[in-house]
């Protein structure tokens, strides 16, 4: 059995329960759920590259005060979660499709067997692209999705796109798919010079989460990682598998973000009326770990985003 990862900056949200989850292919995936008195919906909360559970308690007692129920899960290969290479800091995946299906699986076998709809999908920067695909899909499971910084595109710099999407290619080629990139950072080390967020005491309480258990941290991914990363990117921008993207879905942007591309989230939302598009102003890549008055401009556009969810089902 598994525990949460305890530190007295980060308490662990009252009545909450975590747990590992077996796949068909015998991984595991680390799961968490805190269920709301009187709870008037559900929330699915999928993190990042990097990131694990227990970052987002502070985002679940948010929700939570707004009267929903929360599940979540370490992605595999990273957290707490099964790691799919030996040397385990390296972030490696060969497939996001793998991605979709073990959040297909732990919506339908976890979340909707324990707690009640309506059912709303929010994700923040990598979780926003397997869940994209997954609505892609044609999954309609989910009333509303609330994307924060997806990863739909890396850079906003042509060319250092297309030298990723190069590099991994050929390195995957060679055989060296299990090869960490060369050259990335790891901005959650350190708070001077990060451009994740520009509030010292979250970034701090990460930095202490990290400290209390490194076998939770990764690194930088690898080329495997990268190219299955790109060819998912291309999925979710083939036009046939846009279309097909019905759930409302907002996307909310950080005007000032180095990781991903947020003019591409307005291309997509130009490019299927189902995605709606808003930018947070002066917030970094990580907005839900930001300063108050940034957070707040993100929590004012969730809440108007699902008001229509409860006010058609009253």
């Amino acid at each position: 059995m598994t525990d949460f990862i305890r530190i007295p900056s980060n308490p662990v949200p009252k009545g909450s329960e975590v747990f590992n989850v077996d796949t068909a292919d015998d991984a595991k995936i680390r799961a968490a759920l805190f269920p709301a008195e009187n709870a008037r919906g559900t929330v699915t909360l999928l993190n990042g590259r990097c990131e694990f559970i227990e970052k987002y308690f502070e985002v679940i007692e948010d929700l939570r005060k707004r009267g929903f129920s929360v599940a979540t899960m370490d992605w595999r290969g990273q957290g707490l979660s099964s790691r799919l290479l030996p040397v385990s800091e390296k972030g490696h995946i060969n497939d996001f499709d793998t991605f979709k299906s073990d959040l297909r699986i732990f919506f339908e076998d976890i979340v909707k067997p324990r707690f009640q709809g309506p059912h709303i999908l929010m994700t923040h920067s990598m979780g926003g692209l397997p869940a994209l695909n997954l609505l892609a899909d044609g999954y309609s499971e989910f009333q509303r999705a609330i994307l924060c910084a997806p990863m739909t595109r890396f850079f906003a710099s042509a060319r250092m796109r297309i030298y990723a999407r190069t590099m991994a290619g050929v390195m995957c080629n060679i055989g060296a798919s299990r090869l960490s990139v060369a050259g990335v950072k790891e901005y959650s080390l350190k708070f001077e010079g990060n451009i994740l967020t520009s509030d010292p005491v979250r970034h701090e309480r990460f930095r202490e989460l990290q400290a209390a258990a490194p076998n939770a941290c990764i690194l930088a991914p690898t080329y495997g990682w990268l190219n299955a990363a790109t060819k998912a990117i291309d999925d979710i921008h083939d036009a046939e598998r846009l279309a097909r993207i019905d759930t409302p879905v907002l996307i909310i942007s950080a005007e000032n973000d180095f990781l991903v591309d947020s003019k591409d989230h307005v291309e997509l939302a130009n490019a299927n009326a189902a995605i709606d598009c808003i930018t947070v102003k002066g917030a970094l890549h990580e907005i839900l770990m930001e300063r108050d008055e940034i957070r707040d401009q993100y929590w004012t556009a969730f809440d108007e985003f699902v008001a229509p969810v409860f006010e058609t089902s009253e």
